[in-house]
């Protein structure tokens, strides 16, 4: 297999393979110029990671939306490589979602007390 032709900014041969019936890797061929920019592109989009139910969702509005959103990052934290790091994000997440918790508890019995207050009160809640 033959190595690329071109050379680098301090004057030594690229250490890429050529392309088939090319003098030039893919990096360096410039007959490939619009291919390398796709394959840039192409390569930007792939770093984000697609959220299985979560997908296109981009609000926290309710406690719903922010417990979804640690729920996804605590799954993705969990693959990482034992750190003291993902050891402080672990806790993060659990304090973080442990107070949405308690928020969504507090909505939901405040909620209850305006239904009942409203019921005493004759006025729809």
């Amino acid at each position: 297999m033959a190595q690329c032709e071109a050379t680098n900014r301090l004057g030594r041969q690229c250490g890429s393979t050529a392309m088939v019936g090319r003098p030039f890797c893919f990096t360096h061929d410039p007959t490939r110029a619009v291919d390398r920019q796709a394959a840039r592109r192409r390569g930007g989009f792939r770093t984000r990671t697609p959220v299985a139910g979560v997908e296109g969702r981009s609000t926290l509005r309710s406690v719903e939306d922010i417990l979804a959103l640690l729920e996804e990052t605590l799954a993705d934290s969990r693959l990482l490589e034992n750190s003291a790091q993902r050891s402080k994000t672990l806790v993060s997440i659990a304090l973080a979602a442990l107070k949405a918790l308690e928020i969504g508890e507090l909505e939901e019995r405040l909620e209850a007390l305006e239904r009942q207050f409203g019921e005493r009160l004759g006025v729809a809640a």
